[in-house]
């Protein structure tokens, strides 16, 4: 590590990129300086996504990315969203979530990790984002390299300066995230049972866990998860997850 560095493994420099970040214009030049400081960190690729809770709607997600159009357009339309490891781990841990390979668990993760990769978003790394008004989300910045020890090399070296990036940029663009918060949406009506089996899909049980825990059967547990799909509007059940939490009906485990 450079001396003049101190202890920090982030080059003096780049804190002046952090200060020009926190002084933007206006939310475009905000996002743009964000892309440059994680350019400088080696990162071409950027998504910062936030839900601004609490009873946030669906058109209340803020995002901004300098991914490719077509990637976003494929991933949007056929609802990868649903096999996206990274949306469920932000709502679970605050620790950095690498993107290679075998962090994509299962066959559905594994094709997307596929599929992203030929669009160029090869490794990289997802910071989840917790604000203290129940804000949550992530900073994801990847880059077209083959992965393997040198690009995990290079993400230790540079895992402060992008953890330190993820806060300013929250910091920088919290007043455009809460005023791109569409109105309040009707909440709907649950069933105890309902708000029960929805508490224990946001710790992640699958429903088989959750009928051992409320000692139904696992046929009953999906019954109602189909009824929580229904009420919610939704196909998936990260989606009841995600949509429950935006409307403040549950809250992220402790």
């Amino acid at each position: 590590m450079d001396e003049s560095s101190g202890n920090t493994g982030i080059a003096p420099d780049f804190f002046e990129t952090y200060d020009a970040l926190m002084n933007a214009r206006d939310e475009p030049d905000t996002v743009t300086r964000l892309q440059l400081a994680a350019l400088g960190l080696g990162f071409d690729k950027v998504l910062f996504a936030v839900i601004p809770q609490p009873k946030v709607s669906i058109a209340g997600v803020y995002l901004r990315s300098n991914y490719p159009d077509r990637w976003r357009e494929h991933y949007d339309r056929n609802n990868l969203r649903a096999a996206d490891p990274t949306v469920e781990y932000c709502f679970k841990s605050s620790s950095p979530f690498v993107w290679v390979p075998q962090s994509f668990k299962t066959p559905e993760q594994q094709a997307l990790y596929e599929e992203a990769a030929s669009f160029g978003l090869k490794v990289g790394v997802t910071l989840p984002i917790r604000g203290l008004d129940g804000e949550i989300g992530m900073l994801t910045c990847v880059r077209d390299e083959s992965p393997g020890p040198a690009f995990l090399k290079d993400l230790s070296q540079n895992l402060g300066g992008l953890s330190l990036l993820r806060d300013v940029a929250f910091d920088s663009l919290h007043q455009y995230v809460h005023a791109s918060v569409a109105p309040d949406e009707e909440i709907p009506t649950l069933t105890a049972r309902e708000l029960d089996c929805l508490k224990w899909m946001c710790a992640g049980k699958t429903a088989w866990e959750i009928g051992r825990i409320l000692s139904i059967s696992e046929a009953g547990v999906n019954f109602h998860m189909g009824n929580l799909r229904t009420k919610f509007g939704v196909s998936r059940r990260n989606d009841v997850v995600i949509k429950a939490l935006r409307l403040g009906l549950i809250t992220l485990p402790g």
